[in-house]
């Protein structure tokens, strides 16, 4: 059922990411799986006597708040396993139309034996990527790429990668060089999804884009947070009113420098967040912290910027 407001739900996966999109259409979106199967039972047991925000598991999550609803689209943003693992529960358990993936020639990881993620889910991957499922529409859509249906209808317009950046990374076999970068747009607020892209990931969007089109509202940190995928240029120019990092416990970000750009909110530390864009404001509620009781208000731009 259409709503005439955008929920975007970012949950607390552990090392890996996971995002819903409720989009105002109804079509149902889902960014990356992680069951975070890979977090072991001595992280687990840290995490516990630490008493810091408890891991969730996506596909309980959307089974619990989403019972009703299939999926639309899934967009796995790059081929690698902390963005895919559960994914064949995911599909055995949710209806999914569309699948998203961006083109790749990654081979097996191998190493199974000692790997903390399953090879079920890679298999079940590359059944989807071979199209072996007559019910499920796979795309591969790049750069600036349309159709009739739907994500352009869903004001979603994918920024990367690019034909040149797959080559690459192909080439590289550097597979966040192939990650989904995208801008949601609604009522006047932008959301960049900015996946595990990296500087130079980040170079060719703003060559491509310009810096004026790519100030945003809210930002999922890309790769993590991690400081190796994102400067102060590039924060300069999107200067984003909230920033959400899907990251782990334990594991360090660029909160330091982050922290520079409006606010804040890490899973590690809030666990799953929800954002509301609703009459061209913004709200957020977080699981653990001082936004769990109820939506706050996010500060207009002026708060942060003086422009």
């Amino acid at each position: 059922m259409a709503d005439n407001f955008l929920k975007l739900h970012f949950i607390n996966v552990g090392k890996g990411n996971c995002s819903i999109l409720d989009l105002p259409s109804g079509r149902l979106s889902v960014i990356d799986i992680d069951d975070s199967r890979a977090l072991s039972k001595e992280d687990r047991k840290k995490l516990e006597e630490a008493k810091t925000a408890s891991l969730t598991n996506p596909i309980d999550y959307i089974m619990k708040e989403y019972p009703k609803t299939s999926i639309f689209r899934f967009i796995l943003t790059h081929p690698d396993m902390d963005h895919m693992s559960g994914i064949k529960d995911l599909f055995g358990k949710k209806q999914i139309s569309n699948f998203w993936d961006p083109p790749n020639n990654k081979p097996d990881p191998g190493n199974w034996e000692k790997s903390p993620y399953s090879k079920a889910d890679w298999d079940y991957y590359q059944k989807l990527k071979n199209k072996n499922f007559d019910k499920i529409t796979v795309v591969s859509p790049l750069q600036d790429d349309t159709a009739d249906c739907c994500w352009v209808q869903d004001n979603i317009r994918i920024l990367s990668p690019s034909n040149k950046l797959i080559d690459e990374a192909n080439k590289k076999e550097d597979w966040n060089l192939s990650s989904y970068i995208f801008m949601l747009e609604y009522k006047g607020v932008k959301i960049l999804f900015g996946g595990d892209a990296s500087i130079e990931v980040w170079q060719d969007i703003i060559k491509k884009y310009g810096k004026d089109y790519l100030k945003s509202d809210v930002l999922l940190a890309p790769h993590h947070g991690s400081e190796n995928n994102i400067s102060k240029e590039i924060l300069d120019i999107i200067k984003p009113r909230l920033v959400v990092v899907s990251v782990a416990s334990g594991v360090d970000y660029a909160r330091e420098l982050y922290s520079q750009y409006g606010r804040v909110l890490s899973t590690k530390f809030y666990g799953n967040i929800i954002v509301v864009v609703d009459n061209n404001r913004i709200t957020f509620r977080t699981q653990f912290q001082d936004y769990s009781n109820d939506f706050y208000i996010l500060n207009e731009r002026a708060n942060y910027y003086k422009e």
